[in-house]
């Protein structure tokens, strides 16, 4: 008997471990037989087999891509968040916004870099292959894309003699002037699929590297047998269509289905089956039609039930009750034996209500205003407001001003705040701190070119239990730096490319000896800092180091090489070989003497490949403990040698060759004999030949 599962999981981040138990079995009895509608997410991803066709856009692109979505606020615009935003800004620009109070990323998204020069090798059209649980015959495939929508230009399933046949282009894509970060897209399939499959690919257009998209899963809905219109002369997307019309005649059936409309046709379409459809055998002949009424199974309508009221209802209380009711029931609550549970949500204290809350999303939250005034109040509690996470570009200064307007006065415990890449008035943003910023530990302002003076004294005043500090690619000058000076429980420091200079750095370091992560000035233009003399000042004041990038090995001596064997807790460590001399090899001797060491990231000189004798690689073998090794623009006189890794570092779990010139040979091998090892490659074949 196939598992049933609720249909409101997949759409629920807090339940991802039950997630795992899709494919969802939808089934249809018609007569005496029985039919399925089968919804299930991505099982594995397949990369580019030919070097042509790879890029770096996949690495991102791909990373999450297998089981449910993450994130839940699919085709929510910007009309619909609690500010007062217009939903279209004219203008050419690409803008885009996104808010949310989702835990806090273990990484700066500005921290690992693939090509660190600048430098993009453009393709012509890339693709990934997905494949799935069990072969269907698709009727639906449902793209969750977080970043920039609108980069899948065509769909393609698979069938068993590895033929491609194309299930839509993007000739009818319809992408609005501004892009909300997520994006449920949903295409008609313009082409009728006769075989099952369960393997597809997505096509992608490739472009700049701040326009690539990001996608957080893939649904295929699918049937175990053909099913055909009842009416000849209609195409199932055409049917779905006509469904569509009868419960949403104002919305247009397009490539932007939002979350509360999305597959309710193909529910409806179930549920009125003999009336719409009839099954054909695999030899394409038509059946007797069913006259007997479509029969639902009590799971199936519960499934049905709960999915309508996810996307649909506007009875806030009920779809509350409904995702969190498991939750409540297992607290121990002090509870005499003879009371009966509670039978809604209003019967529940506010202690228990703010726990339920604090699983909500921002979206789910600002929507709980309109429930009634025990709700308008609970969602103000600040308690809720603990992370706030905000990117906002391109977007005008009175619209952001609304924003810290919104938030100020529910921030009174804020802990963590991302306002990476955002562009935002300096004096919004020291308002908003003076108001908010006493409890907090963890500040990002990667990218955030407005940051000044002014915003480094009041950060400086204000966080004083400031642990973790972004301020990557800002372009504050050496002296203002000064103010953080004054901070003294740093433990993580991220100022790459920043104007900071080598007296300045060591200063900070003084001050915050707790330091464990540090990212480093790289900018080659200006010689800002001196490696040797910030490893000195780390050895004596942050032994306890354990991230440290980018180290430039053209600016090492034996000094520094020295005070880095000081540094005894290191596990992982960026180098830059841009200038790297094979004679010398005592980096990667000191480097094979840490225990700790579990991740390593390698970039040669991106214009003609940093060469590595086969002796340095064996010295990086010896890390016994290694679970991850980058190669950026690396190559081996005898890229044969690569296996040494794989051989000698038992816990290596991910292998990245980033233009690396390694054959698909090899890699096939190596998967093949080290399965436990995920193998990445992609080589933009730039390098010339030696």
């Amino acid at each position: 008997m196939r598992q049933r599962e609720n249909m409101t999981s997949y759409c629920q981040p807090s339940y991802c471990e039950s997630c795992s138990r899709y494919p969802y079995v939808g089934r249809v009895s018609v007569g005496e037989e029985e039919h399925d509608f089968i919804y299930q997410f991505a099982k594995k991803k397949f990369f580019p087999k030919r070097d042509y066709d790879r890029s770096l856009s996949t690495f991102y692109t791909a990373p999450d891509i297998i089981g449910p979505p993450k994130f839940s606020n699919y085709g929510v615009g910007i009309s619909e968040l609690p500010f007062h935003l217009p939903y279209f800004i004219r203008g050419s620009n690409r803008k885009e916004i996104d808010i949310s109070l989702s835990p806090w990323q273990k990484k700066d998204d500005f921290i690992r870099r693939i090509g660190k020069f600048g430098f993009w090798q453009y393709h012509k059209n890339t693709y990934i292959d997905i494949e799935f649980h069990e072969a269907v015959y698709p009727i639906r495939v449902s793209i969750y894309e977080l970043y920039y929508p609108g980069t899948v230009i065509q769909i393609w399933a698979q069938d068993s003699n590895n033929q491609w046949l194309k299930l839509w282009g993007e000739s009818s894509q319809i992408v609005p002037l501004l892009l909300p970060a997520p994006r449920l897209f949903s295409p008609p399939l313009s082409h009728p699929c006769n075989f099952k499959t369960k393997m597809l690919r997505l096509v992608f257009r490739n472009g700049p590297p701040g326009s690539r998209t990001k996608l957080d899963a893939v649904m295929l809905i699918g049937t175990s047998e053909l099913i055909f219109p009842r009416n000849a002369n209609e195409s199932l997307t055409n049917l779905l269509k006509r469904i569509n019309c009868t419960y949403s005649p104002h919305h247009e059936y397009n490539l932007t289905a939002d979350l509360k409309s999305a597959h309710l046709d193909i529910l409806q379409l179930q549920q009125n089956f003999p009336e719409y459809c009839v099954i054909c055998k695999s030899d394409i002949k038509r059946k007797t039609f069913y006259k007997n009424n479509l029969k639902r199974k009590e799971e199936s309508q519960q499934v049905i039930s709960a999915y309508e009221q996810l996307h649909g209802e506007k009875n806030s209380s009920h779809i509350l009750l409904k995702s969190h009711l498991n939750r409540v029931n297992s607290m121990k609550l002090s509870l005499d034996e003879s009371k009966e549970l509670p039978r809604s949500l209003s019967e529940l204290p506010d202690e228990v209500l703010l726990i339920i809350l604090k699983n909500l999303d921002l979206m789910t939250l600002c929507r709980l205003n309109y429930v009634n005034k025990r709700f308008n109040d609970l969602i103000r509690d600040p308690h809720l407001y603990i992370r706030l996470n905000i990117r906002i570009r391109n977007i005008p200064n009175k619209y952001i001003h609304d924003i810290f307007c919104y938030f100020t006065p529910r921030c009174k415990y804020l802990r963590q705040l991302d306002l990476a890449a955002s562009n935002f008035d300096v004096k919004d943003f020291v308002k908003f701190i003076d108001n908010c910023g006493r409890h907090l530990t963890y500040l990002r302002l990667s990218r955030c070119q407005l940051i000044d003076s002014h915003a480094l004294l009041k950060i400086s005043e204000i966080c004083k239990n400031l642990k973790e500090l972004a301020l990557s690619h800002c372009r504050v000058d050496d002296e203002e730096f000064s103010y953080l000076e004054r901070l003294n429980g740093l433990e993580y420091l991220n100022l790459l490319d920043t104007r900071i200079e080598t007296q300045r750095l060591c200063n900070i370091l003084q001050e915050n000896q707790r330091m464990r992560e540090l990212h480093l000035n790289v900018e080659f233009e200006r010689d800002l800092i001196n490696h040797d003399a910030v490893l000195i000042e780390l050895a004596k004041s942050c032994p306890d180091l354990e991230v440290i990038s980018t180290l430039e090995v053209r600016y090492l001596t034996s000094r520094g090489i020295n005070a880095l064997a000081g540094l005894k807790n290191l596990r992982e460590v960026e180098i830059c070989l841009y200038k790297y001399r094979n004679t010398d090899d005592s980096l990667f001797r000191l480097l094979s003497s840490y225990q700790n060491l579990q991740e390593v990231y390698l970039i040669g000189n991106y214009i003609v490949g940093t060469l590595l004798n086969d002796h340095t690689l064996e010295l990086l073998a010896q890390c016994k403990n290694l679970k991850k090794l980058c190669l950026y623009y690396v190559r081996l006189y005898t890229p044969d040698k690569y296996f040494v890794i794989l051989e000698q570092c038992p816990k290596l779990q991910e292998f990245y060759l980033i233009n690396c010139n390694i054959s698909d040979r090899l890699v096939n091998q190596w998967k093949k004999r080290y399965p436990h090892v995920s193998v990445y490659t992609d080589d933009c074949s730039h390098f010339p030949t030696y």
